[in-house]
């Protein structure tokens, strides 16, 4: 009897009447429609409709404050930083390389998010030059045949210490004289310099592993529009500082209180919105690497809310999508949606 009991009270817990054993499908639109109990029965002749909402109905429900979507980011891009580390593509070596490029973005991403914590802006523009280094370097070494970039790479760090030892007279008179020998160096120049023609290996020497300028490395990577808002805009403040930080811009716009307010909100939103562009298009390039769905997903929806901001600051500098595909009767790529889109 006792065991008759249990099966008819589990039998009436988990009946088709409760209503956590109702099943609903979502439509196209959103809208969502039960299922009643027979339809297992009819599972084969329905229309298997998506259960997912459209991009438009997403875009309407996911956060559009940058704030929190950096902080999520960071997050997302430190947990699949541990992910990768354990992929057999990332412990090879030219993975060692792209790794400690990403980790080189995110912990630049964390020092700029510490430093408008403490409301220096300025000083997050400095960073955030150095974040749009990291990015176009990765990607530039992405697009190119791995196995040259890691023997540019490891040539132009070789290359680059030593710039640093003659400039220290390879540490003469102090212990480290010991373990650096200017002959071991100078040899390993020599054996690098035979492996190049004499403008690459200036260049090689002068510019890093992609010997270019970085104006023309991030034209190579299809990063003008960044280069132009973002790098040449942040090293004024690298080099100089920005009049937005002097008293000068006080009395620039005395009585004129919103102005002012507006000009400095606006250039803390185009701040957060760089580097929300930067760190985000690496982490999301990484997670399509490693074919990492549910890290995709999330860096997806994070881009739908950086997409979400970007359509209300009115502030932001962004240039049209090319109109790929409308010459030949297609739907233009502009009308589509795009994650972290220049």
């Amino acid at each position: 009897m006792e065991r008759l009991w249990s099966v008819t009270c589990y039998r009436h817990y988990m009946s088709d009447s409760r209503p956590w054993r109702r099943r609903w499908i979502q439509q196209v639109d959103g809208t969502l429609v039960e299922v009643q109990p027979d339809a297992r029965r009819r599972r084969s002749t329905q229309d298997a409709s998506p259960r997912l909402r459209p991009i438009s109905e997403l875009k309407k429900r996911v956060t559009g404050n940058i704030t929190e979507l950096n902080s999520r980011l960071l997050r997302v891009s430190r947990r699949l930083e541990r992910i990768a580390k354990r992929h057999r593509a990332i412990r090879s070596v030219p993975g060692r390389i792209v790794i400690s490029l990403f980790r080189k973005a995110v912990n630049t991403f964390e020092g700029v998010e510490l430093l408008k914590r403490r409301r220096l802006i300025e000083e997050s523009w400095v960073l955030l030059r150095v974040l749009l280094e990291a990015h176009v370097n990765l990607v530039y070494f992405w697009l190119h045949d791995p196995k040259d970039m890691v023997h540019r790479y490891l040539d132009a760090s070789m290359l680059d210490k030593l710039k640093h030892l003659r400039e220290v007279n390879f540490y003469d008179g102090t212990a480290l004289a010991e373990t650096i020998k200017r002959e071991h160096w100078e040899k390993a120049e020599r054996v690098i310099k035979d492996r190049y023609a004499d403008a690459d290996f200036k260049a090689l020497r002068r510019h890093g592993f992609t010997g270019l300028p970085f104006d023309q490395r991030a034209k190579a990577v299809h990063m003008e529009k960044m280069y132009q808002y973002c790098y040449r805009i942040a090293s004024r403040s690298v080099h100089t500082f920005d009049p937005a930080e002097t008293p000068v811009f006080a009395v620039a716009y005395e009585g004129r209180r919103a102005a002012k307010y507006d000009l400095l909100r606006s250039r803390r939103e185009q701040l957060e919105a760089n580097q929300n562009m930067l760190l985000g298009r690496l982490a999301y390039y990484l997670s399509q690497f490693l074919r990492d769905a549910l890290m995709s997903a999330e860096l997806m929806i994070i881009g739908v809310g950086y997409e979400k901001f970007c359509d209300s600051a009115k502030t932001l500098e962004r240039g049209p999508r090319k109109q790929r595909g409308a010459a030949n009767g297609e739907e233009p790529e502009g009308n589509g949606f795009h994650i972290w889109r220049m």
